[in-house]
């Protein structure tokens, strides 16, 4: 095809979006791109692709970018060509053909030398590109808000010379560069939060630098998102007095928190309702579901319990999640975590649904799930373990580890988890079940020495004694586990004996008013131990006699011999 291209080239540099003032944050992103643009670059890749969450400032970094790459007059002496794809908004989605004719114009391409079929103007504006990168007037192709490989692939060069860069919420199967985008850190969310409140009201406003600590606490209810960011300046600079610890009050409410994130046409719900609203029903239901693991992140088999699904549909339904990018993969393959404010998203739709989705139903899949493998993971870490009391947790039968290696590296990688899962706000909890998690919970954390997360579990679990929808009997056999679990690490950790002796009184009370004589004696025979341990020596003995007494009533001779040893080993010790 023979291309008759205009004498001179006008640079499209007045195409690019300006740039935003308080971006920041994003220096090695941006020498990465640079780097694979410049001109000595190999170009391995058609194009480069910026993938990331909706509002994470994909277009931001490519239009700083591109700025940036255009000031040196060796690489982009044709300019640059922009246009805004709008892919996930389906009343603005641009189709090719379209763009295309757009395109071409800003080539200085006659509108009457505009074929009207889709593959003659791709065909047509490839030529023309190739002509001007091979004339010395080498241009950037920015693409912007790609949804689909069909909707940019038309649009690319292929004379490997021209460099083009796309952003999208999707990982396209496009044969590109990827580059994918996360939060900036707490520093730098910090700054753009500060810079973005002094562009609107002038430098005299010192509110982000003179309340560090709110200024962090916003940065993290905005989860370090740059949209949620530029929202939260803005209303600090809507009222010029009012302070930063107001705006932390009104972003501390989860519930609310997507609510208030909201400025005229700008909210973080509008961006992340658009990528959901493309997902189909198999892969909504997960999304939603995937909030209810409270925990930081999610493996694929325990999203598989969740969901009631087999275990290599869960894996698709995660990986398509991922390069919609409304999950995110964990630190280690099979592992998947969500955003903050997706996972409130998340949840917030969930509740919508809750009926068709049986939210109830998956929450008690996914706690059987964690008790289960829990408990297995437990014997098999620590198969010597010996407990003569009646408060060590039972096995539970159905699920083997091949070593204790493999159980350890379960239970490592799924501690958060478990732990959050006991410990999680209120509206979680599930009676029965939580207890039961932290029952099986207690001796690994004590004999792996995760002597924080005890404490943390322990202290949940007495607050839960209290309530009435638990089981007191049963709560008080996992406080009576967890008690002497911390006894018998106060050696390595000062300060586990108060928690102990805090749940072990408990158990010991709720024994009693349950009338429940065999635990109460087997309680008091802990107790002494947590006396001995502060030095109440006379209390410790008294202790065993009571529940040496106890054994004799209920006919339980082991107990019986159990009490009288040790209280006459603690005769000769004291």
């Amino acid at each position: 095809m023979n291309v008759n291209l205009p004498q001179t080239i006008t640079p499209a540099l007045g195409g690019l979006p300006p740039v935003s003032a308080v971006f920041t944050g994003r220096d090695r992103e941006i020498g990465e791109l640079l780097r694979v643009l410049e001109p000595e670059a190999a170009q391995t890749a058609q194009a480069s692709l910026v993938a990331g969450l909706a509002g994470i400032g994909k277009t931001e970094l490519v239009v700083q970018t591109a700025r940036r790459a255009l000031q040196k007059q060796a690489w982009f002496p044709g300019g640059v060509l922009f246009v805004d794809m709008f892919g996930y908004d389906p009343e603005r989605r641009l189709p090719p053909e379209q763009a295309l004719d757009s395109l071409l114009r800003a080539l200085s391409v006659p509108p009457q030398n505009i074929p009207p079929g889709l593959q003659d103007r791709s065909r047509l504006y490839r030529s023309a590109l190739a002509a001007l990168a091979g004339a010395g007037n080498r241009i950037l192709v920015v693409l912007d808000n790609v949804s689909t490989a069909d909707q940019a692939r038309p649009l690319l060069p292929t004379d490997g010379l021209t460099a083009a860069v796309l952003t999208s919420r999707d990982t396209l199967d496009l044969g590109a560069r990827l580059f994918e985008l996360d939060a900036v850190d707490e520093t730098s969310a910090i700054d753009m939060l500060d810079r973005a409140v002094r562009e609107a009201r002038g430098p005299g406003d010192t509110r982000v630098q003179d309340s560090p600590d709110d200024a962090a606490a916003i940065a993290r209810s905005c989860g370090d998102l740059p949209l949620a960011l530029r929202i939260a300046a803005a209303l600090l600079a809507d009222s010029p007095a009012r302070p930063l610890s107001s705006l932390v009050q009104d972003l501390a409410a989860e519930h609310l928190r997507l609510n208030r994130l909201h400025r005229r046409e700008r909210a973080v719900r509008s961006a992340f309702d658009l990528s959901y609203g493309r997902l189909d029903p198999l892969h909504a239901r997960l999304f939603r579901l995937l909030s209810l693991n409270v925990g930081p992140d999610i493996s694929t088999d325990a999203a598989t319990r969740l969901a009631a699904i087999d275990r290599y549909e869960a894996e698709e339904l995660l990986q398509d999640l991922a390069r919609a990018h409304l999950i995110e993969p964990g630190g280690t393959w099979g592992r998947w975590r969500l955003h903050d404010l997706v996972r409130l998203y998340a949840d917030e739709t969930g509740k919508i649904h809750t009926g068709a989705d049986d939210r109830e139903a998956a929450r008690r899949r996914l706690y059987d799930y964690y008790i289960i493998m829990a408990s297995a993971a437990s014997y098999a870490d620590l198969p010597s373990l010996v407990f003569e009391e009646p408060f060590f947790p039972p096995r539970i039968s159905g699920v083997r580890f091949t070593s204790g290696e493999e159980a350890r590296a379960w239970l490592e990688s799924e501690r958060p988890n478990l732990v959050a899962a006991v410990t999680a706000p209120k509206r979680w909890d599930l009676p029965g079940r939580s207890a039961a998690l932290a029952w099986v919970l207690g001796p690994y954390l004590g004999n792996r020495w995760h002597l924080d997360d005890l404490v943390t579990v322990t202290e949940r679990v007495l607050v839960a004694s209290h309530d009435p929808n638990w089981s007191r009997v049963s709560i008080a056999r996992v406080l009576a586990t967890l008690g002497r679990e911390l006894e018998h690490h106060e050696h390595e950790k000062r300060g586990l004996l108060a928690c102990a002796f805090k749940a072990e009184a408990r158990a010991l009370t709720i024994f009693r008013e349950h009338h429940d004589r065999r635990h109460e004696a087997w309680a008091l025979f802990n107790f002494s131990r947590t006396l001995h341990a502060d030095c109440q020596l006379h209390k410790a003995s008294e202790a065993l006699a009571q529940a040496a007494a106890i054994f004799r009533e209920v006919g339980d001779q082991e107990g019986v011999d159990a009490a009288c040893s040790r209280r006459h080993r603690l005769y000769l010790n004291g």
